[in-house]
């Protein structure tokens, strides 16, 4: 499988609300690692009522829970909605704030 995002690609997301959200496997979803203090973007590969199982789309050197294990759903930021793919924009956006907002300076 072939990444889907890249470092650096802008995404936009929905607040994951638990209790209201539904999670699907294949959702991208934004999650705060749950053994380190990082940002992690994944695939769903499985879901349960209070944890997922994520996946990277490169399985050989992704950081995920076959790693680290199944992801409480507490943890869970958001969905990914969508995914800036212009990169003339994408450039200038991230030269005229110098950050992302999954990536601040």
């Amino acid at each position: 499988m072939l990444p889907n995002l890249k470092e650096g690609d802008i995404v936009f997301f929905k607040k994951y609300e638990k209790n209201k959200s539904i999670l699907k496997n294949r959702q991208i979803v934004i999650f705060n690692h749950p053994l380190k203090n990082k940002i992690l973007i994944k695939r769903i590969n499985s879901v349960n009522q209070t944890n997922i199982e994520v996946i990277g789309d490169n399985l050989e050197l992704s950081e995920d829970s076959n790693k680290f294990g199944l992801i409480n759903n507490e943890k869970i930021i958001g969905i990914v909605t969508s995914r800036l793919i212009i990169p003339k924009l994408k450039n200038f956006l991230i030269q005229k704030n110098g950050s992302t907002s999954l990536n601040p300076k």
